[in-house]
């Protein structure tokens, strides 16, 4: 399941082992487990992190799988973001469909904006929540609350097909923290080029439909290593609430898992592509990525890892992961088999189609700096920077208990220091 929220401490592995153990040994097998966890961890981005979870499953009779299951989780950071979350999963609601149901709530009053089209931009540390100076010049103040009902079931062996329903509601508001100055920042900038339109730079609601095809052939879906899993998903958002705002979009990703010669070793890939193909999207609902909800942009832990969180916004993107995935240790703790997993990795990312391009060119080169450059000249420099390639390297590590449970440690650096100076993640799972 793709969260960006997912950010559990290595160390609280003991804890969870534990926890299983506990519900295999004393749940009752047609019963409840309740499950309560803290959750501590780190992500550069968003800072340390605390909360907690709790995990409530009913069996009847399917034990160690479940007819129910429900999750709450909240969680806040020390860099003031927060995120609150409730899901429920079922295969049994509705026969031979899988139903999930979600709900999130997200709070950042220090929501990163690093503007349009990435490269566009160049990036000053110096700005960036400087505490120092009183300046947070991409920041702004953004929540958002989004609720989604998916369905999911078998068309054969290894194809799925998936339709779903998602609200959106967007607060926006211009950067509010004490300490940092309000009138310096390039939300505000982008305003008044007339980059963001009035009825747009309050934030907005927002409704999708979505149907997509799923083909998968890992053999496990936690840990695989060999098989391929594709799918391809189509966002239909109306302008059902008057907004002017309207979108079709396209999402499609391939991820292939290869043993070299042994299990030990795996190469592992993924390529995605989304673009939008019609409408006008508002420009809060533009990040949003269908494979990670609820991440935004090209960046961070689960897309261009090393790279700033949201730093990448276009209109279509390509963006592939690669990876090569070491078992080097293998053992037993607390009666579960951990594997030891040490994977180097390779991102990298494009815009392929900008987003508000010809009004971001023509505001740019109204500035007094640039407009004695012919504008077509100045408009081919521009378009070559939005089109720049974002990528970066590092190294993860890996505890895989049971093939389930894979508590990671992330580092990466980005080759361009416009993209910023590296990320340190702790989160669950493979990003893939």
């Amino acid at each position: 399941m793709p969260r960006r929220l997912l950010t559990i401490s290595i160390l609280l592995s003991v804890l969870f082992t534990t926890g299983i153990e506990g519900a295999d040994k004393g749940t009752a097998k047609d019963g409840w487990s309740v499950t309560p966890l803290p959750a501590v961890g780190y992500d550069s981005d968003f800072g340390f992190m605390g909360g907690g979870f709790i995990d409530i499953n009913y069996y009847g009779g399917l034990y160690p799988n479940y007819r129910h299951r429900f999750c709450l989780e909240a969680l806040v950071y020390s860099k003031h973001a927060s995120y609150y979350m409730f899901q429920y999963d079922s295969r049994y609601l509705i026969p031979g469909i899988r139903t999930q149901a979600k709900l999130f709530f997200d709070n950042n009053p220090l929501y990163w904006f690093y503007g349009f089209n990435g490269a566009v931009h160049d990036y000053d540390a110096d700005l960036n929540m400087n505490r120092d100076k009183g300046i947070a010049y991409y920041s702004l103040d953004r929540k958002f609350l989004n609720g989604r009902l998916e369905f999911e079931g078998d068309l054969s062996t290894h194809l799925d097909w998936s339709a779903g329903i998602s609200y959106w509601h967007y607060w926006i508001k211009e950067l509010n923290w004490k300490g940092y100055d309000p009138d310096f920042t390039l939300f505000r900038e982008y305003r008044q080029a007339g980059l963001i339109d009035d009825d747009e730079a309050s934030g907005g609601n927002v409704a999708e439909f979505q149907v997509g095809l799923k083909y998968d052939t890992r053999d496990i879906e936690a840990a695989p290593t060999r098989g391929v899993f594709a799918d391809m998903n189509a966002v239909y958002a109306p302008d059902l609430f008057h907004t002017g705002h309207d979108y079709l979009k396209l999402a499609a990703r391939l991820r292939q898992y290869i043993s070299l010669g042994t299990e030990r070793l795996v190469l592992a890939y993924s390529l995605a592509y989304q673009g939008t193909f019609a409408g006008n999207p508002a420009f809060y609902s533009q990040p949003s990525l269908t494979y990670f909800k609820p991440s935004d942009g090209l960046g961070g832990a689960t897309t261009l890892r090393g790279v700033l969180y949201n730093r990448v916004v276009g209109s279509d993107y390509l963006w592939g992961n690669f990876e090569l995935r070491t078992r080097i240790m293998d053992f037993t703790f607390l009666k579960r088999r951990v594997f030891a997993v040490v994977t180097p990795f390779f991102d990298a990312g494009i815009i392929t189609q900008p987003f508000r391009f010809d009004r971001q060119t023509q505001a740019f080169h109204a500035n007094d700096n640039v407009s004695a450059i012919p504008y077509d000249d100045y408009r081919s420099s521009m378009l070559k920077k939005a089109r720049e390639l974002h990528m970066s390297y590092g190294i993860s590590a890996q505890a895989v208990i049971d093939y389930n449970f894979i508590p990671t440690i992330v580092f990466g650096i980005p080759f361009d220091k416009r993209d910023g100076e590296y990320g340190l993640y702790m989160t669950l799972d493979y990003i893939f």
